[in-house]
């Protein structure tokens, strides 16, 4: 990854863990060492380089103890050595790639990049093509084949090859762009789906907003739980709710609100999916001035999802994003955007889409 600062490509151990500050809403993109010369100026309100919220000194202090804790600053000379003799030896790091054909990346939208698997030798160079064909830069990017995520780099600090993770040609590998990463640092406990919707000509009608709860990992994912309008609690999940139709008459509005306490979701809920689909009507394009909003009720204005409703106005259904758990126990927010049939009296449809979907 690339350090937005110094520009210099480096593992993804030299940047901060989290965010940089506890009020920073963004992945951090200067490495550690950049930021530590950023804030070795003695200023009388430090702020953090990228998106300017206030970093108290208990912060910067943090900060200080990850750069001189770094096992990475030990071992730079090393690792330094061992990509040198990469270079000079290709075949011990993968830069020998002889096998020619084209490999795809899945977007969860359905949408499909084409590339050239001779031009590509590590988990690095694709990652930098997609980059450059999408724009979605390296570190938003997750990427997944056959239910194993692809890692840029090894434990030792070189470059992982694709063919260690099987990669041939024809293959199709899974991208997730993310939105937002939740973790307990942020103190997001809380998250709040908020959609309302414009009765459409043929009178009132329901802009259903639903959420299903998956427990395990890729293609071993399963449903658990549907919450919607009919289905607003369970006993066994009392961290979850949905508002049930909240329909103005008058205004000619309705509103669907469910909020999910991350916290306390019960340890084996992996993935909890955010679904739009129209009731009655033919379409969601049918209803007027539709809006939604994603986000922690204590920072309300830090949007956790950015769908454009009014791209699945033809589509029946639209899957919007997945809130889902990584392996440190919290939580990511991936954009989907995957049109599909069904809706909230025929759900079977959409339970399709979905394990479609997981079996990346």
């Amino acid at each position: 990854m690339k350090c937005t600062k110094c520009q210099i490509d480096k593992l993804s151990k030299e940047f901060p863990v989290d965010t940089i500050g506890r009020k920073c809403i963004h992945i951090p993109t200067h490495c550690l060492k950049c930021l530590i010369k950023h804030f070795d100026v003695q200023k009388a309100q430090q702020k953090c380089p990228e998106c300017e919220v206030i970093i108290s000194k208990h912060e910067i202090k943090e900060l200080n103890l990850a750069w001189e804790k770094a096992l990475f600053r030990i071992s730079l000379k090393n690792i330094s050595e061992i990509k040198t003799k990469n270079k000079n030896n290709p075949d011990q790091n993968g830069e020998n790639n002889t096998a020619k054909g084209n490999v795809y990346v899945i977007l969860l939208n359905g949408t499909k990049l084409t590339f050239k698997l001779e031009d590509l030798n590590t988990v690095a160079d694709l990652k930098e093509a997609i980059e450059k064909q999408t724009k979605v830069r390296i570190n938003k990017q997750k990427l997944s084949y056959k239910g194993v995520e692809l890692k840029t780099f090894s434990d030792q600090g070189t470059k992982n090859p694709l063919s260690d993770y099987s990669i041939v040609p024809e293959s199709h590998i899974q991208l997730m762009v993310l939105l937002y990463s939740i973790s307990k640092e942020l103190s997001i406990n809380a998250l709040t789906f908020d959609l309302f919707w414009g009765y459409p000509t043929t009178g009132s009608d329901f802009l259903d907003g639903t959420c299903m709860l998956y427990t395990g990992i890729g293609s071993e994912s399963q449903h658990y739980r549907t919450f919607d309008y009919a289905a607003t609690r369970f006993s066994d999940i009392p961290n979850i709710s949905h508002s049930g139709d909240i329909m103005d008459h008058i205004n000619q509005r309705g509103h669907h609100c469910i909020t999910a306490n991350l916290a306390s979701m019960p340890p084996d809920v992996t993935k909890l999916y955010f679904i739009l689909s129209a009731y009655n009507s033919p379409n969601i394009g049918c209803f007027p001035n539709p809006s939604f909003n994603m986000f922690d009720p204590s920072n309300p204005d830090a949007q956790l999802c950015s769908y454009t409703i009014q791209s699945a106005a033809d589509s029946q259904a639209v899957i919007m994003c997945v809130v889902e758990k990584n392996d440190i126990n919290s939580w990511n927010v991936f954009e989907i955007g995957k049109l599909s049939a069904g809706n909230a009296m025929n759900y079977q449809p959409i339970l399709n889409t979905i394990n479609g979907i997981n079996q990346y």
